[in-house]
């Protein structure tokens, strides 16, 4: 039996709707060797009473006031203690029980740093928005405007001190910057998980800034620049070309229902 500590961290602000399902998704996982940290902005609703109700088996609960989404995660990487950490929003789901087993798997048979996987964007009825299914693991991705999805990343925890933190004054695009400075500009041993890693919930922390996607273009740019080098001037045009797939992609999900047999 693995013996390799996962930590999961959840951020939330005022999520009393649907933080249950989200912890609730951490706690059903069949493995066992979980860490669990909730990250809550001072919410005034009654998201911290829930959270509450499941202290027993939350491992560290932190609330108080925050800089934004990506100090929020900060706090919660610091305070985490595992082997190997992955996000969950509140709002959002892990895919299925076993999510947290594969993905140890995945590190144990590969010898990896880094291990990511397919998302879908649903609705509160179970609607599919849209899928994010990742090709296997090839940095040039990184210039036609590919990016693994954010939350089905799982690291391991020592790289932190190697390569930092998220960037906080970056708005949105602060999680792009980190996922490029890891995977692109550093070298570090990938593998993808052929499976669905998580559920985003339309509207929740991770999707509500989608009505942005154009002006983010902008600042993912300046991402490229802040490590030191420029993008090609393809990446931007391929990379919305790529929302078109997956919406095509949810449409055809959604008749035919492959994605719970995936």
């Amino acid at each position: 039996m693995s013996n390799l500590k996962v930590s999961i961290i959840t951020i939330c602000h005022n999520n009393e709707n649907d933080i249950r399902d989200t912890i609730e998704s951490v706690k059903n996982q069949s493995y066992d060797n979980i860490e669990y940290i909730i990250v809550d902005g001072a919410s005034s609703d009654k998201t911290l009473k829930i959270v509450n109700e499941y202290a027993e088996f939350i491992d560290k609960i932190i609330s108080e006031p925050d800089d934004g989404i990506y100090d929020a995660i900060n706090k919660g990487i610091i305070n985490s203690k595992g082997d190997i950490f992955g996000l969950i929003h509140a709002g959002d789901q892990l895919f299925d029980k076993d999510v947290i087993q594969k993905i140890v798997n995945n590190f144990e048979e590969n010898n990896i740093d880094a291990s990511y996987g397919h998302s879908v964007i649903i609705k509160s009825n179970g609607t599919i928005i849209r899928v994010n299914k990742s090709p296997e693991y090839n940095k040039s991705l990184f210039k036609i405007g590919w990016m693994p999805s954010h939350q089905s990343i799982y690291l391991k925890r020592d790289l932190i001190e190697k390569f930092g933190l998220y960037r906080t004054d970056l708005g949105g695009s602060g999680d792009y910057e980190f996922v490029l400075r890891y995977f692109y500009f550093n070298k570090i041993r990938v593998k993808r998980l052929d499976e669905f890693i998580l559920k985003f919930a339309i509207g929740g922390t991770s999707t509500s800034n989608y009505h942005k996607i154009f002006s983010a273009q902008r600042l993912q740019v300046k991402c490229w620049a802040i490590n030191g080098e420029k993008p090609p001037f393809y990446m931007v045009p391929l990379k919305l070309s790529r929302k078109v797939v997956q919406f095509t992609m949810a449409l055809w999900f959604n008749l035919t229902k492959k994605y719970e047999t995936e």
